[in-house]
């Protein structure tokens, strides 16, 4: 499954269930609002599946503004994705977003140590 089918399957869970703020997406198809239970499902009957993170884009905050993620919770998961095509998702939204530089240099330095595992 590429990325952008991935993100058709999470744009479903989000407007289906609209108190979910992240939805785990394996390679198979198969969508996740945790990520333990994503996990399992990947490397469940011996087959190691690629799992796509997404946060819900139009989560609000208490002013009605567009919720921001925080840096601290963006680090974190680059730190538990898995592959660099999850945390060059997280990159490019970052750079069209908030742009943070330690948010940047996370992600940066993540696809570096993934790419040199592959």
């Amino acid at each position: 499954m590429i990325k952008e089918n991935a993100k058709k399957v999470a744009d479903d869970i989000f407007a289906r269930y609209k108190n979910e703020t992240e939805v785990f997406v394996t390679s198979d198809g198969q969508a996740f609002v945790n990520e333990i239970h994503a996990k399992n499902h990947a490397n469940s009957k011996g087959a190691k599946l690629e799992i796509f993170p997404f946060q819900k884009d139009a989560q609000k905050s208490t002013d009605g503004a567009p919720a921001k993620a925080a840096a601290k919770e963006l680090i974190e998961q680059i730190g538990k994705a898995e592959s660099a095509e999850a945390v060059t998702a997280i990159l490019e939204t970052e750079k069209a977003g908030e742009n943070r530089k330690s948010v940047i240099e996370a992600a940066e330095k993540k696809i570096a140590e993934l790419s040199k595992s592959e």
